[in-house]
């Protein structure tokens, strides 16, 4: 009796079949991959902007106000007043307001840090809040960069990045109006608010745009804030 021939070889079907078993199977795993990374670094995320929160309060307790930016006239550029999350919405824009010019200026604020070289040097007085925050993995590139490659680096922080590599987000333009009213109502006791709302609370605003760029409602909604 014969036998029947041995195959010896997958037939053209059975290879397609399992080529796009594969590659859906590679899909989903990237997928899932891609879902779980930007899962912690949102989580990453909004652990920092509750530790730049949580050094906001201590600093107000210590200092009786908010870091602010007060300009040398009520009418001058500001970098926390002028910054609105109502109005300015992407991150890298290297434009007036800016991101990055707020972020540096809270750095400032909470570290005493005035020379921007990321230590605190003999003729600066430190100043105790979010000691542990600030590092070279949260400036900017340039100066993280730097300070791998050479420790004495000349080159000065630009800003202090989130966990997507964008500039936090910190805007006392909601204080700033609440000042305004309450300096009104001063010698105008029917004053009223503006009808214009000026960012989301009364003291400050603290935000992550989470790798946004736009300032659509959809974008918006992603963004890790303090509001």
């Amino acid at each position: 009796m014969k036998r029947s021939p041995s195959r010896h070889a997958f037939t053209l079907i059975e290879m397609i079949t399992v080529i796009a078993i594969i590659a859906i199977l590679s899909g989903l795993v990237l997928s899932i991959a891609g879902l779980v990374q930007n899962k912690g670094t949102r989580a990453k995320a909004e652990g920092e902007v509750n530790a730049l929160r949580a050094a906001c309060e201590s600093y107000k307790t210590d200092n009786g106000g908010y870091p602010q930016d007060i300009p040398i006239s009520d009418t001058g550029p500001s970098v926390t007043n002028d910054l609105d999350p109502r109005l300015h919405a992407n991150p890298s824009s290297s434009g007036t307001p800016s991101y990055a010019a707020s972020s540096l200026f809270i750095y400032k604020q909470l570290s005493g840090d005035e020379n921007l070289n990321g230590k605190i040097d003999g003729t600066e007085i430190g100043r105790k809040y979010a000691t542990d925050f600030f590092r070279p993995s949260r400036f900017d590139s340039t100066f993280a960069s730097a300070v791998r490659n050479n420790p004495s680096t000349s080159t000065k922080i630009s800003h202090v990045v989130d966990p997507f590599g964008f500039p936090f987000g910190y805007s006392t333009a909601g204080l700033k109006a609440e000042q305004d009213y309450r300096t009104q109502l001063e010698t105008n006791a029917s004053a009223t608010r503006p009808a214009t709302l000026k960012g989301y609370n009364p003291t400050f605003d603290l935000w992550s745009t989470a790798g946004a760029k736009s300032g659509s409602d959809s974008d918006k909604a992603k963004w890790i804030k303090n509001w």
